[in-house]
């Protein structure tokens, strides 16, 4: 069964263009800012510098510097909003559930976050530019894994580590659906449910933290 859930709009999540044309006039941070998460979602994380997306907005480049101070400062602003942006949706998530059920919900939109943001989410999982700010950013997701994590019984000491694990194995996954590792199996003599799959994964690591409560 397909336990894949839908992610809610949110700020600056898909930028059409005719927003772009609308904001070239009223050049700001957030323009900036949303004109390169679409350039981002469309062409990718390493394809994001200053001269495309100086293109992306029929700007100058120079104009750009009025608002970020240097293609890292705009990378780093990036995975900063992405991290913000998974969290919120994991907060959502989170709502009305607790432990293995929980966990399972969490687990399910982190999946729904990086098929709808493949670029975004592998910026994401890139060493923070702007640690202290990623890290500011990750704190919704964070304490809702914690939350989670508390309520299925693990001890706080383990904390850390069977939420790095859990994410690890998810993150496995994931990373390789949407890199396209796993391709295209429909018509093929290969008869695998990759949301079957997923949910094995999950029902693994899951199954790994709750055993850990019992020692």
């Amino acid at each position: 069964m397909d336990e894949s859930v839908s992610l809610p709009h949110a700020p600056g999540g898909t930028l059409t263009s005719d927003t772009i044309r609308g904001r070239r006039g009223r050049l700001d941070q957030e323009a900036v800012l949303q004109a390169a998460e679409a350039l981002v979602d469309r062409e990718g994380y390493d394809a994001l510098t200053m001269t495309s997306l100086a293109a992306e907005l029929e700007a100058r480049v120079s104009s750009l510097y009025n608002h970020v101070a240097n293609l890292e400062d705009l990378r780093a602003l990036i995975q900063i909003r992405a991290m913000r942006m998974l969290g919120d949706h994991v907060r959502s998530a989170a709502m009305g559930h607790s432990g293995t059920e929980g966990l399972r919900a969490l687990s399910n939109t982190l999946r729904a976050f990086a098929r709808s943001h493949p670029h975004r989410y592998a910026a994401l999982t890139r060493p923070p530019i702007d640690r202290e700010g990623f890290y500011a950013s990750a704190l919704e997701a964070i304490e809702a894994l914690a939350v989670m994590i508390r309520s299925a019984g693990l001890p706080e000491e383990r904390m850390l580590q069977t939420a790095m694990a859990l994410f690890a194995s998810l993150h496995g996954f994931v990373s390789l659906e949407v890199a396209g590792y796993f391709g295209d199996l429909s018509g093929t003599k290969v008869d695998v449910d990759l949301d079957a799959v997923y949910t094995q994964v999950i029902d693994g690591a899951v199954t790994a933290a709750a055993l850990e409560s019992t020692h």
